[in-house]
């Protein structure tokens, strides 16, 4: 009996295609000089160590994530087993602090790879977006995240008033941090609000708030996970991504499709315009009280209602958009993982209580933002993700999280108006429940 030796090779496991279509037999070797690297303290203190770890062990915890029965289907796949994997390593100490240095200086500062990624999916996604639909969409989609906000603050009093928690107190401490944007924006200006109305330490109200904001954004990436199935089992209640249906914004002659080649050359172009949009949002960051990705969405949503770019200027910043998401997104997750997923804080602060009452948080403001979204006909899933649970993360990194969750990634345009404006609104409303409130938190 003869055997096909070049067939036996082809199915052999060494060719299996790993990270970014490596397939095992290079895969594993690099890994492992990575690895060695990092432990020998041989890791480059640049980007190229930085980006050499987070790529390879990236691509193989979401090549594994990918296929874990269960894990795959229900929990996020490998992108939320990158971030898991993250934050255990951090937790545990399993990588050398020099290591950890170089690698977090990459993810997020002082290189800050985050902002350009998140740079590239606000500038890509929404010029790439037809008109019509933008201008449709974000008017609908403004009161999903208000009824995401009451219907959380309902489920957080009634919960905290029939635990013994307190109605007040939950409301204080761990809804208005959840749907806060964050820490920078968020957790930290609330925390200096919060001081200055008690007289307590800052650094005492924040160990306050930063369980919540930490446990919010885990649990919305959970539920986002959960929703994406949802989504499958229930088509009707999804947009796959869009967040209103198509006869309520397509034109009757329909979307012309731009026949345009796209090269290497559109990826520098998009590139271009993504940093160049955001560097916008920073200089006018210093004249208007917003953060710099918000004012960043605004201009960018004003060239493309205004079709003050060529089309093959747009499309480019879609090019570069998905060359940032088909290779980009797993070492994100990793660096996020690594740096905002602070088990740690979890560990010591969760009770049994906060743990129901975090749930019942996000929970209510992915159903909140679900129901008024159905009343005014935007598909409940992706309201329910958009208006809901990107309040209740950890801003930037957390929207990634939840739209990778979801793998509805095109969401990004509406996921940071949650995270951006949406937080600040909150930190108006925090002003105003402590100038009220103040005693409930000090009791």
């Amino acid at each position: 009996m003869k055997i096909n030796v070049q067939t036996a090779n082809q199915h052999s496991i060494w060719n299996t295609k790993i990270a970014y279509g490596l397939p095992l037999s290079v895969y594993l070797p690099l890994l492992l000089l990575v690895l060695f690297a990092v432990f020998t303290g041989k890791l480059p203190n640049n980007m190229v160590g930085a980006t050499a770890f987070l790529f390879l062990v990236a691509g193989g915890l979401v090549y594994i994530g990918d296929h874990l029965p269960i894990w795959k289907d229900w929990l996020g796949g490998g992108l939320i087993l990158a971030l898991v994997a993250g934050g255990l390593i951090s937790y545990f100490g399993l990588i050398p602090q020099a290591a950890y240095d170089t690698i977090v200086g990459f993810y997020y500062k002082p290189t800050n790879m985050l902002v350009w990624c998140i740079a590239a999916l606000i500038a890509g996604s929404i010029l790439i977006m037809p008109r019509t639909y933008l201008i449709k969409a974000l008017p609908l989609y403004i009161p999903a995240v208000f009824g995401g906000l009451l219907c959380s603050s309902l489920f957080a009093y009634l919960g905290g008033s029939i635990s013994g928690y307190g109605g007040i107190k939950a409301i204080l401490t761990i809804v208005i941090p959840i749907e806060g944007g964050g820490l920078g924006a968020g957790a930290i200006p609330m925390s200096e609000i919060y001081a200055n109305a008690t007289g307590l330490a800052i650094e005492q109200v924040f160990s306050m708030l930063i369980p919540a904001v930490v446990l919010g954004n885990i649990v919305a990436v959970l539920i986002a996970s959960v929703l994406n199935k949802l989504g499958e089992l229930q088509p009707a209640l999804s947009g796959n991504g869009v967040l209103i249906p198509e006869d309520r914004w397509m034109p009757r002659e329909g979307i012309k499709q731009p026949q345009l080649e796209l090269s290497n050359q559109s990826i520098i172009q998009g590139w271009i315009v993504a940093a160049s949009l955001l560097v916008v949002g920073y200089i006018l960051q210093d004249f208007i009280p917003i953060h710099y990705y918000a004012l960043m969405i605004i201009v960018t949503t004003l060239i493309k209602v205004g079709n003050l770019l060529p089309e093959q200027v747009e499309q480019s910043a879609g090019h570069f958009y998905k060359f940032m998401a088909s290779g980009f997104y797993g070492p994100l997750l990793l660096g996020i993982g690594l740096y905002h997923f602070k088990l740690d804080i979890l560990v010591q602060t969760i009770t049994p209580i906060y743990l129901l009452l975090a749930f019942l948080v996000v929970a209510g403001a992915a159903l909140g933002a679900a129901i008024v979204g159905k009343l005014f006909k935007l598909f409940p899933i992706e309201a329910a993700l958009t208006g809901g649970l990107c309040m209740a993360n950890m801003g930037g990194s957390g929207d990634i999280a939840v739209l990778a969750g979801a793998k509805r990634m095109e969401l990004m345009p509406f996921a940071q108006v949650s995270s951006r404006i949406g937080g600040a609104i909150m930190l108006l409303l925090a002003q105003l429940a402590i100038s009220i409130w103040a005693p409930y938190l000090l009791h």
